[in-house]
């Protein structure tokens, strides 16, 4: 009976102590999770499938590689502030984010302002409603036609070195430019019939037709701006560029940055296409 006493004793002191261990083991954790720094990532969030607010969670292709940048790291995790296109520039040169991740193209207009880390490629689709008679193939069919793009954007100084060197400057009508603050108000403007065409990103016009696929089409065949896209750095903020950098090349060296980009129908650019960029 004393035996049987001190098996019991014995149990119960074992269980006791696993559980203080795997307490122990909780509250450490807890305690990384917390004393965890944060980046904060100014993005648009209205620009599936690039960077969106699924059930106000964000998402999309650039949120996929920042979270897995910061998980190969350890040591930071991403706080995602949404704000809309024309603010993040500004808000990165007023250190109101440490990054900026929202599938900005590289242009050495923005190369002066910010430093910028390349990581995918794309180009340009035009968009019309599923009904329209017109089916826009290249950047020509936009003469004398109104189109949609979003404000303070790229593809709004496209459209308008379009209209004037290929449209006006062949003696044809100019475009009519509409600008919109988002590129679901953009196309909201086509189904409304606003405008005639949205002038956008080729992957983000893929995702309309997948979500409007009775409403819209994309019909354009030809190339427009080929282009580059790169994460934003504040000017001199080197730490931050080094560790965004480093983490990037982790996900390319163990393959997961190029699984990510294959999901979303995207490609990584390659070295001639970055130094076209870079060293404008």
């Amino acid at each position: 009976m004393k035996y049987k006493s001190i098996l019991v004793s014995a149990l119960v002191g074992g269980l006791l102590l696993t559980g203080c261990a795997k307490k122990e083991e909780t509250a450490v954790a807890h305690s990384d999770a917390q004393s965890m720094k944060t980046v904060s990532v100014g993005s648009d969030l209205t620009f599936p499938p690039y960077e969106y607010l699924q059930d106000g969670v964000p998402s999309g292709v650039s949120v996929a590689i920042m979270e897995k940048i910061a998980e190969v790291d350890g040591t930071y995790k991403p706080e995602w502030v949404d704000t809309r296109w024309s603010n993040l520039i500004p808000g990165l040169k007023g250190e109101k984010f440490d990054i900026l991740f929202s599938s900005m193209y590289i242009t050495k207009e923005r190369l002066e302002q910010i430093d910028m880390i390349p990581y995918y490629k794309t180009d340009i689709s035009l968009l019309v409603r599923k009904d329209a008679d017109l089916a826009p193939k290249g950047p020509e069919d936009l003469c004398g036609r109104v189109v949609g793009a979003m404000k303070g954007t790229a593809f709004a100084a496209q459209v308008q070195e379009i209209s004037t060197d290929r449209c006006v400057a062949q003696g044809k009508k100019a475009i009519t430019i509409r600008e919109f603050e988002t590129s679901p108000q953009t196309t909201q403007a086509l189904l409304a019939r606003a405008v005639d065409i949205q002038y956008d990103d080729a992957a983000v016009m893929t995702a309309a037709v997948n979500n409007l696929p009775d409403k819209v089409k994309i019909t354009s065949t030809e190339q427009f701006f080929p282009t580059v896209g790169g994460i934003g750095i504040r000017k001199g903020d080197t730490a931050t560029y080094k560790m965004i950098e480093e983490g990037l090349n982790k996900l390319k060296a163990s393959g997961d940055f190029e699984k990510i980009l294959n999901s979303y129908g995207l490609q990584a650019p390659t070295e001639a296409d970055i130094a076209a960029v870079m060293n404008k």
